[in-house]
């Protein structure tokens, strides 16, 4: 009994750490194709610091980024449609929420 109550712990404890990763500068696997350097918000929205907001937007063709992860730091992952920037189904694009400004490509 005590055993299964440790182990019960233990994975909460795991789990937990999990959940306070953040994001790494080594992440970054490279920059994308043809991508502007700051996207913007969609219509009603504002940036805000340290907040993540979908959909962004690319300011240039109206390109829709959909957030799938962000962290408390005000960095977030965007799955983009396949191909564009040159980007594959395994891959995201990592921006500075506050800001918009890209970061660059991050594996899924």
């Amino acid at each position: 009994m005590k055993t299964k109550i440790l182990i019960g712990i233990l994975a909460c404890f795991l789990m937990s750490c999990g959940a306070m990763m953040t994001p790494d500068s080594d992440d970054i696997i490279r920059q994308p194709e043809d991508a502007p350097t700051n996207f913007a918000m969609g219509d009603g929205m504002d940036f805000e610091e340290n907040v993540c907001k979908s959909p962004m937007l690319d300011p240039e063709d109206g390109t829709e980024l959909i957030m799938v992860r962000s962290w408390g730091n005000g960095i977030g992952d965007y799955e983009v449609p396949e191909g564009k920037y040159g980007l594959s189904k395994r891959e995201f694009l990592r921006l500075n929420c506050g800001t918009g400004e890209l970061i660059g490509v991050v594996k899924k």
